[in-house]
């Protein structure tokens, strides 16, 4: 497949992708803007799904990559010398996201009243370019749905290197998430979402601002900048 030879020619250049590798576009480089971290960002949005049983059974996620990061995907794959479309290329890119997220917890933390959720393989991906940015969808199920009457479910979404942020779709100062950044389909009546800002220890803020691109912080920096967002069904 002709990605396949996309990945070899990037790797043979020394190129690096540090979102999770996180992320997990091992095959293309995200060339850092500044020395502190983080280097890039993304822009989630999340919609959890309810089955007929009104239990929650998946987080459906929307990452928009930063238009810098799109930009250079966007050649690299466009740079792709065979009869290959441009939909084939976004979709075997797509699977090569899935696949390495897997190997990263798909950089996505849920848990229910403090104890952590087992999570399922992801599903429903989608790759595809809107405007000026790559968009990557996909269906993160729960390992077995749950009922959150009573209950408070909270997930985390963040690169642990804290190389790439990730953070709600906001308003243009960034002050405040947009409405469809947590959304709910086929709750119960009654539930609520919120989303936390995180409150970084200034010594957190310092350590991410001495990183230079090739510097690696304490495990798990990225969770110290990570939003938090929250389902609440009542009992």
């Amino acid at each position: 497949m002709a990605i396949q030879g996309l990945l070899s020619q990037s790797l043979q250049r020394g190129w690096r992708l540090s979102l999770g590798i996180g992320l997990g576009l091992s095959m293309l480089g995200w060339a850092p803007l500044a020395s502190a971290h983080p280097h890039g960002w993304v822009d989630i949005s999340v919609r959890g799904e309810f089955d007929a049983q009104g239990r929650l059974e998946a987080l459906r996620q929307q990452w928009r990559m930063d238009p810098f990061y799109s930009q250079v995907v966007m050649e690299e794959l466009a740079s792709v010398d065979d009869d290959s479309s441009m939909a084939e290329r976004l979709d075997a890119l797509g699977g090569e996201i899935r696949n390495n997220l897997a190997t990263q917890h798909n950089l996505t933390w849920i848990d229910l009243d403090n104890r952590e959720l087992a999570q399922g393989e992801v599903v429903d991906t989608n790759t595809e370019i809107d405007g000026e940015r790559l968009v990557f969808e996909f269906v993160l199920p729960l390992a077995q749905p749950v009922a959150l009457g009573g209950h408070l479910l909270r997930y985390r979404v963040f690169d642990p290197t804290y190389y790439i942020e990730m953070v709600h779709e906001a308003n243009a100062d960034g002050s405040q998430p947009l409405p469809e950044a947590l959304t709910l389909d086929r709750a119960p009546p009654g539930c609520t979402t919120r989303i936390v800002k995180a409150k970084p220890d200034p010594q957190k803020v310092m350590e991410a601002a001495m990183l230079d691109k090739t510097d690696t912080g304490e495990p798990n920096l990225g969770r110290f900048f990570a939003e938090t967002g929250e389902i609440r069904c009542p009992g």
